[in-house]
Order: C-alpha cells, then sequence, then structure tokens
C-alpha cells in the first residue's frame, strides 16, 4: 500500500512515541516528519476525537493514518464521511519494544510499582 502524500502517526503510550520519535529523527521510516499532521507524533486513540480535530480542516486528498500500539483490541471508528479519505494502517509492537525503552530510559523500577 502506498501512503497518501499527508500522514497521521498516533502512538498508543509513551513507549510507542519514544520510538516513533528516534525513528523520526534519524530518518529510518518511509515518511518524514514534515509529511505528518502537526509534524509530530499524535497521541489520540479515538478514531472521533481524531476526526474532530484533525480531519476536519478540509483535506482535499487522503489522508493514511498509521497507528503504532501493542493491542488488536483497539477500535478506531471514523464516521462514514471520512472513511474514504482515510487508509488505516496498524502497526502492533510487540511487548518487547516497549521494555528496551523502559530500560534505556531508566524506569524499570517506575514501570515495575506500577
Amino acid at each position: 500500500m502506498e501512503l497518501a502524500k499527508y500522514k497521521a502517526c498516533i502512538c498508543e503510550g509513551s513507549a510507542e512515541n519514544a520510538i516513533m520519535d528516534i525513528l523520526l529523527d534519524n530518518d529510518l521510516l518511509i515518511f518524514t516528519r514534515e509529511e505528518m499532521l502537526e509534524e509530530e507524533v499524535i497521541r489520540c486513540r479515538d478514531g472521533k476525537r481524531f476526526e474532530e480535530k484533525y480531519l476536519r480542516k478540509g483535506f482535499l486528498e487522503k489522508i493514511s493514518v498509521i497507528r503504532i500500539l501493542d493491542s488488536r483490541r483497539e477500535n478506531f471508528k471514523l464516521s462514514k464521511a471520512y472513511e474514504h479519505k482515510v487508509d488505516v494502517i496498524n502497526v502492533i509492537t510487540a511487548p518487547e519494544i516497549e521494555m528496551l525503552i523502559i530500560f534505556n530510559e531508566d524506569k524499570y523500577k517506575e514501570f515495575n510499582t506500577s
């Protein structure tokens, strides 16, 4: 699937967000930060809220929404008015990736108590 001109990268949690920032800052993805809505990773899990905040700006072209999450059960529902304007791509991460960030940021003790 080819990505649309406009991209929205949505991350579920802070570990996914940190990983995406590292990948973007080091040009390791097939798109750049400049191609993204707001030029940053978005933290918005709800499709309706995303629609209200970002899609009602009158985009003429399609938007690729790349969702980075650790659960296949998360729904991302858009209204019928926007379904045909958005390609949603779900990227499911492994728990090990989150642990790498937790260890790298020396937050294991904090993670273990939550």
